[in-house]
């Protein structure tokens, strides 16, 4: 292969992987602004300023293309918090970085966090079965990783004995309520809530000493 070929691959490649972006950046905006019945990969492609068939070079079809919007918003999320999370000198305060830095992205990224409830919604087809395996996936890899930290504080003695799934999950579910609180009430103050979440799971953590 040639220098002019490599560097011609090169940039394909990188025009290939700018235009993926695009479209899932423009998925994201049909789902925010015309909901999930209406994102077809038509008005996606208008968004986009490309014809259909460009979309279906590069996604087999528009579950695929809506399961890397799941990717990426979960992407994000985790480039903005987890050098964060991974600042804090304790658990503990990994854990309240992790429920206060939660709301702050649902608050920052309101068309991704829109995108991604729209997709959430319609997870099953009509017949039950699965429809977009990548949000699955990403919501039990984020569980596992709140695990790995719950366990952390617990080795450390920073936490008491608990069920560590039964702990994961329930803070999932509290942060899932402020977000459906905030879709519903954009001038709602989800930060103070989420301040006030971080110091219930606190308590509920922290090992009492005698």
């Amino acid at each position: 292969m040639t220098e002019k070929t490599e560097q011609q691959q090169t940039r394909l490649t990188f025009i290939q992987r700018t235009r993926r972006t695009q479209l899932v950046e423009c998925a994201i905006a049909v789902l925010a602004d015309d909901g999930y019945a209406q994102a077809s990969l038509s008005r996606i492609a208008k968004r986009a300023d490309v014809t259909r068939g460009a979309i279906s070079y590069h996604f087999a079809d528009r579950d695929e293309l809506l399961d890397a919007v799941v990717a990426e918003v979960y992407r994000i999320a985790t480039e903005q918090l987890q050098p964060k999370i991974e600042a804090q000198s304790t658990t503990v305060q990994a854990i309240r970085t992790f429920i206060v830095g939660s709301t702050e992205f649902y608050r920052d990224f309101p068309s991704q966090m829109a995108a991604l409830h729209e997709i959430v919604s319609h997870a099953r087809g009509d017949d039950g079965s699965v429809r977009h395996t990548e949000q699955k996936r990403a919501n039990e890899q984020e569980l596992s990783a709140l695990g790995v930290l719950l366990e952390r504080g617990k080795a450390a003695g920073e936490f008491r004995d608990f069920s560590t799934p039964i702990m994961a999950r329930t803070i999932r579910s509290a942060l899932d309520g402020l977000l459906v609180q905030l879709r519903a009430t954009p001038k709602y103050d989800a930060i103070a809530d989420a301040v006030e979440l971080a110091d219930i799971f606190e308590h509920a953590l922290v090992a009492h000493k005698a």
